[in-house]
């Protein structure tokens, strides 16, 4: 297990060089609180940021290793936005922007363009490009400076001849939200470890890296470049409209899951552990329950102990449970299988499928009659409401 002290130990910016490292003494003057204050008085009065974007998400404990990056803008002080932000990011696949009314994603690979009006601020709960951002800290800093029972230390690097702070605190038994910087209590009984790299001279991040005392899992986020004061992107970049003649726009009708009395598309995948290939048409007769899911999905891996129950509880009645994992490679399954125990059969490489039955959130639920027509959908498991609907078509 990971201790706390060896957290403090991993390299700070690796990429860059690191010439020097000493602690903070009193002849600075600050305090670590002094200092995180200082930093979070920084960022309460920034306006406009414009940076390269870099975030790794790597967890050996589940397998899952990702990395992004994006060219970025972010307004945190907008006149015209009632969440108090707006932003434009892009890189080769997407572009998203945000203008204080819309929310747009324009897909740059299939073409298309999905808009929400007026987006309420819990849609931007899983915005991956918010991920231990600006705007996180803005929101965490003066919450860890106001607490505290919270661990935190501070020191001086030297890195490419510049000084840099770099904030350390350290959360028992709590996390912070990493998009929108709320603090909350984690199902797992740890301590959450961070560290920020701040510019001494600007007061502003360079990285944000995240970790805990159970395992070796960690986030990083790097800040290339940040500038401030800069000119926003120029008016027409902003509205979805600009992009109409580039982008086919994304109907909701396009994406919604697949309606009761339709008939249930056909698909022919690999069962996960051997070579056979299992089709819809083969348990015609049967009342067939389908999940489509991916290993990165907390809603997925809870699911788990109540599609074992469900499954052996209807197993023996006409009933066949087919749970379908839409992209994850091998090992990865093999990771959640290992972890979470699934009882029942699992089919590959199903995307194309569910794209077909109108999936676009995980889990989802497809329930088909003996004839092959759907007999209930829904994204999410709401299993009283499933078993009811299971029970009256057997």
């Amino acid at each position: 297990m990971m201790q706390i002290k060896d957290i403090f130990k991993i390299p700070i910016l690796t990429a860059v060089l690191l010439i020097s490292a000493v602690h903070l003494t009193a002849q600075d003057g600050l305090n670590a609180d002094g200092i995180i204050q200082k930093v979070a008085n920084r960022l309460a009065s920034v306006k406009m940021l414009k940076y390269k974007y870099e975030r790794e998400l790597n967890y050996p404990s589940e397998g899952y290793l990702n990395k992004t990056s994006a060219e970025s803008f972010l307004d945190l002080k907008p006149i015209d936005s009632p969440l108090g932000f707006k932003f434009q990011f892009s890189n080769d696949e997407l572009l998203a922007v945000y203008n204080g009314s819309e929310k747009f994603i324009a897909d740059k690979k299939n073409k298309t363009i999905r808009v929400e009006n007026d987006p309420p601020l819990k849609s931007f709960g899983s915005f991956s490009f918010f991920y231990y951002s600006p705007l996180t800290l803005k929101n965490v800093l003066p919450k860890i400076v106001a607490d505290k029972t919270i661990q935190k230390k501070v020191s001086v690097v030297k890195i490419n001849g510049s000084d840099h702070y770099v904030l350390e605190f350290v959360l028992s038994k709590e996390s912070i939200d990493p998009i929108l910087g709320e603090i909350y209590v984690p199902k797992s009984d740890r301590k959450s470890i961070y560290r920020v790299t701040v510019n001494k001279e600007t007061l502003l991040p360079i990285e944000v890296f995240a970790a805990n005392d159970q395992n070796q899992d960690f986030a990083k986020t790097s800040f290339l470049d940040m500038r401030e004061g800069v000119a926003a992107p120029s008016d027409l970049t902003w509205y979805y409209s600009t992009y109409s003649n580039e982008y086919a726009l994304e109907k909701p009708e396009d994406r919604v899951l697949i309606k009761s009395g339709q008939a249930a598309p056909d698909f022919k995948l690999a069962r996960y552990g051997s070579d056979l290939q299992v089709s819809l048409a083969q348990y015609r007769g049967k009342v067939v329950l389908l999940e489509f899911w991916i290993v990165n999905c907390g809603f997925c891996i809870g699911a788990v102990p109540k599609l074992n129950a469900i499954d052996e509880k209807f197993r023996d009645k006409n009933f066949e449970f087919i749970s379908i994992n839409i992209h994850d490679s091998q090992n990865l399954i093999d990771i959640f299988r290992d972890k979470n125990k699934p009882g029942y059969q699992i089919l590959t490489s199903g995307e194309s499928t569910g794209n077909s039955y109108g999936v676009s959130a995980y889990p989802s639920f497809v329930l088909i009659d003996r004839d092959g027509k759907i007999a209930y959908s829904k994204a999410g498991l709401y299993e009283n409401e499933l078993e009811t609907n299971i029970a009256n078509i057997l």
